[in-house]
């Protein structure tokens, strides 16, 4: 690789840790620079938002997937117990897909493999169908937050609205090209590679949020989500291409940063379009805050963003509250008052998650869980409670149940659920 293409790769990788949300990047926003013309992506006039918003919701919690329970041990009705006995009003990314998912099990494309059986996963969207049913039947007034990624699109993917099979040459077109963009400092090829290596994982691309047809793909995701009954969704790594050509071309006007930021912003407005046309729903969207913010544009129309404590403030167990003040004051110089939820983030074998279950000890990470919910409290944000879900890395060797790396308050591995539980209860009475 010649020293041109060594410059890239840095510059990726430091996108690319920043993108992930696990580390809250400097505020200052950086002296734009002479503003190319760029063709503005026309969006649609979202729907009035619900009054009040988000703002009733006091007790948050992180439960990844509500349909997993056969594969741990746990039905629906036993998840909704622990959804009613911690008082949940927010249930955060109760739905989340990595892989291709159809509606059925029975209805899965052949070349799709899983690490599980799609039943014993409950990954399909009847089974998120099917479970919505109880929880809201149970809880009727609980909010449902799936979420979607916005960073990978598979080999082999599947519209659930349409029905249609992509095939890996019809994915192939969605992968992001910087040659698209002028950039030719880096082949296409080579990006996709080092994307795959360090984020979006083997058997996938990282995909160009500007082409048609794959925001068509990446909509019909929440859509379905919505289909089935969720209330929110949460977009991972939505504003990431965004992040990645300013941080290349040193320009946060360049037509690249420009395309993209607008592209992710027509996303949003586009989910809140169909569940007001559909369902006549107010649906809340919401994506990392720790971006965006810093780029001089009309910002998106948000319902709520989400921030995490970095992996040293885990390991010293100890928040830098400057920062988080600084983080969070630019938030609302410009988005206002929306809710901003707090989670322990994951991402690979290097995570917030992977410190939190790796490195503390239980009783550590119980102190750990009172000191960042009483930060949240103070400082008007709301913690989400880690009650199921957040992978642990693939070398960790403290697994619930001593198989799964799949964060579970109720493992006896970590049993941080009765603290979860206390605090919980202790925030909704007040």
């Amino acid at each position: 690789m010649n020293k041109r293409h060594v410059r890239f790769v840095g510059i990726l990788l430091i996108v690319l840790i920043l993108s992930c949300g696990c580390i809250r990047r400097p505020t200052s926003v950086p002296t734009p620079t002479a503003t190319p013309t760029a063709t503005p992506v026309p969006t649609p006039t979202p729907p009035a938002p619900v009054e009040g918003g988000l703002s009733h919701v006091r007790v948050a919690t992180l439960y990844e997937r509500v349909t997993d329970g056969t594969l741990i041990g746990r039905d629906v009705n036993e998840v909704i117990t622990l959804f009613k006995d911690t008082k949940t009003d927010f249930i955060f990314r109760g739905w989340w897909i990595w892989q291709p998912c159809a509606n059925r099990c029975s209805e899965v494309p052949p070349g799709i493999t899983y690490a599980y059986d799609c039943e014993l996963m409950g990954y399909s969207y009847e089974h998120l169908q099917d479970a919505l049913s109880k929880i809201k039947r149970e809880m009727p007034d609980v909010i449902f937050c799936g979420a979607i990624p916005a960073q990978r699109v598979n080999y082999i993917e599947i519209n659930p609205m349409s029905g249609k099979i992509y095939s890996q040459s019809e994915v192939e077109r969605m992968a992001i090209d910087p040659a698209h963009w002028g950039i030719t400092s880096v082949s296409k090829e080579e990006a996709q590679k080092y994307f795959q290596e360090r984020g979006t994982g083997a058997g996938g691309y990282y995909p160009d949020i500007t082409n048609p047809e794959y925001q068509e793909l990446l909509l019909s995701w929440a859509q379905k989500q919505i289909d089935c009954g969720a209330d929110a969704i949460w977009i991972d790594g939505l504003f990431g291409q965004a992040r990645m050509f300013e941080t290349v071309t040193k320009d946060q006007n360049h037509p690249a940063v420009k395309a993209s930021f607008e592209a992710a912003s027509k996303i949003i407005d586009e989910i809140h379009n169909y569940g007001n046309s559909k369902y006549g729903k107010y649906i809340y969207v919401g994506t990392w805050g720790t971006y965006f913010p810093t780029l001089p544009y009309t910002m998106p129309n948000l319902d709520f963003v989400t921030l995490s404590p970095s992996i040293n403030e885990i390991s010293q167990k100890k928040l830098d509250e400057r920062e988080w003040e600084t983080t969070v004051g630019l938030i609302r110089e410009k988005l206002g008052e929306k809710r901003v939820f707090v989670f322990i983030d994951w991402a690979g074998d290097e995570s917030p998650m992977v410190t939190f279950s790796q490195q503390l000890s239980p009783a550590e990470q119980e102190e750990f869980l009172k000191r960042i919910d009483s930060f949240c409290r103070s400082n008007g944000l709301v913690f989400v409670y880690p009650l199921h879900g957040g992978f642990m890395g693939s070398k960790g060797t403290r697994l619930s149940g001593g198989k799964f790396r799949i964060y579970d308050s109720l493992a006896q591995e970590f049993q941080t659920y009765e603290t979860i539980k206390e605090l919980a209860q202790n925030k909704s009475t007040k």
